[in-house]
């Protein structure tokens, strides 16, 4: 099953259930300083399941995000493990 939504990255919460495989964000975060990023990559890997992936924009790094996510090819990021 596929479900497409829009939700404001800025929101305190989102209107998501439930674990994802996939989160398609490209080419946005490019718009946020490196704070704003941290803060919506934080609210992120918590929907995403362990194995779930995170895609983002050719021009956009999560390098600052590492506690979260970790590259795994050129715009593929997955959830880092838990500390």
């Amino acid at each position: 099953m596929i479900e497409f939504k829009r939700i404001n990255l800025l929101e305190a919460s989102y209107p998501i259930c439930g674990q994802l495989d996939a989160i398609f964000c490209r080419n946005v975060m490019i718009y946020f300083d490196k704070d704003t990023q941290l803060a919506i990559l934080k609210k992120f890997a918590p929907l995403l399941r362990p194995d779930g992936l995170l895609f983002a924009g050719h021009s956009e790094n999560f390098y600052h995000a590492a506690a979260y996510f970790k590259l795994r090819g050129q715009t593929v990021y997955e959830r880092a493990s838990p500390h």
